[in-house]
């Protein structure tokens, strides 16, 4: 029985031991997996870890007209971000001042859980201020990210879903004439997509009335094809000055002349007054640039009463939350045509969300309508045959130049155009 016991002992323990050597060797595996990278299996070589990193500083630089997100990190990463909303600059600018204090410290690479610290942490939300202001971090966060592991942010956000984002342009002008001249000049540049909004000439006079918008904005949309011809998509932006009878009344006349779209047709605070337009007219509507989070977007899209989305990436609460809008959109086939009237910094973010998001029809890309001045943020992406191309640099893919930066004054945009009717009453801007 001794010898029995004995044997029956020497077996567990052999067992047991082999069990536990194996076990061992799991842990420590384990444990180097996690805290040191694999070869690559196609060179052999291991990459470089990511370091870990706390938030130190958060700034915010008001340069020229925009304003701009700036994060600092121990590990010497910066990243930054465009904040910019020329419509409340100071109130952003003040929004950042409110939120930065929950930025430091923390792990820049925690990205969502920022998002939602910034958002939630806080008992008022919602709004332009609040929605670029958060855009600005998140877009910073993400180049934070993208210069610490080496990669493009649209790599980070799935990998290329296109591996080009058509574009399209815009013309203005105080007549027909000069819109139609400016819409040719950028279809010879290959542009495919052309918006236009007319009523610059009644701005000027600081008036507006229905009737003498739509019989413009009809005037300017007949020349404009005329000049380009059939195979241009014209976008007729409305910038939600109508009422929905007079929407209707503009969507009817312009059907001989096949919009890709109207844009904005009405007034934004109510959102449930596009379904009586929706059902009305079959030419494609699109709104959303003055939508600032996911939650400002949801009554649109459940109830489809546009074609197309538009949030602006510098003003929905960036990358993070358009990916967010355009996934709640994809249930319901809503493509999203994101707004865009920013720097190169903007612009980049726009372009690395497109890149990466699956329902996307294209982007707004203002550095397209001439040549484009110095900016402190370099470069726009590059345009070929009316699609725009990856930028291939780590992060966002731009450089920001902190010196030109600081020699050029912050300078708020002027009042807006004070329109009234004929009988003195406030209409939309």
């Amino acid at each position: 029985m001794a010898t029995h016991g004995k044997v029956k002992t020497t077996r567990r323990n052999f067992v047991m031991g082999a069990v536990g050597s194996g076990f061992a060797w799991a842990l420590a595996r384990n444990a180097f997996s996690q805290n040191a990278p694999s070869p690559s299996a196609a060179t052999g070589r291991v990459p470089p870890p990511v370091p870990k990193m706390k938030i130190t500083k958060a700034d915010t630089i008001m340069t020229g007209r925009d304003v701009f997100v700036r994060i600092e990190t121990d590990a010497g990463i910066v990243g930054y971000g465009d904040a910019t909303n020329h419509f409340v600059p100071h109130s952003v600018a003040g929004m950042l001042k409110d939120i930065y204090p929950y930025l430091i410290g923390e792990d820049p690479q925690r990205i969502e859980y920022l998002w939602q610290v910034c958002y939630r942490r806080r008992f008022v939300r919602g709004g332009p201020a609040t929605g670029t202001a958060l855009a600005g971090i998140d877009q910073a966060l993400w180049d934070i990210k993208g210069k610490a592991c080496g990669m493009p942010v649209y790599q980070l956000l799935g990998g290329l879903a296109r591996t080009k984002v058509r574009v399209y342009g815009h013309v203005s002008g105080r007549t027909a004439g000069e819109a139609a001249e400016q819409a040719k000049q950028r279809a010879a540049k290959g542009i495919t997509a052309i918006r236009f909004r007319a009523f610059h000439s009644y701005d000027a006079e600081d008036f507006h009335e229905h009737a003498s918008a739509v019989r413009q904005q009809i005037e300017y949309l007949a020349a404009i094809r005329e000049a380009v011809g059939d195979d241009i998509d014209l976008i007729l932006e409305c910038h939600g000055r109508y009422d929905p009878l007079w929407a209707l009344k503009l969507a009817e006349q312009a059907k001989p002349y096949h919009p890709f779209l109207i844009e904005d047709p009405i007034r934004h605070e109510n959102p449930q007054a596009l379904k009586w337009l929706r059902q009305r007219t079959n030419i494609p509507l699109a709104i959303g640039e003055r939508y600032h989070d996911k939650w400002d977007c949801r009554e649109t899209i459940v109830n489809q009463y546009v074609d197309y989305l538009r949030p602006d990436v510098s003003h929905c609460g960036g990358i993070s939350e358009m990916k967010k809008i355009a996934a709640m959109a994809e249930v319901y086939y809503i493509d999203l045509i994101p707004h865009n009237n920013a720097g190169p910094l903007g612009s980049a973010a726009t372009l690395h969300a497109a890149l990466a998001i699956p329902n996307i029809e294209l982007i707004e890309a203002p550095w397209v309508n001439g040549d484009p001045e110095v900016d402190v943020v370099r470069p726009f992406p590059t345009v070929e045959d009316g699609f725009a191309l990856p930028l291939e640099g780590p992060g966002l893919g731009v450089t920001f130049d902190e010196a030109l930066a600081a020699s050029k004054p912050f300078r708020a945009g002027g009042l807006q155009p004070r329109l009234n009717a004929r009988d003195g009453s406030v209409r939309d801007f």
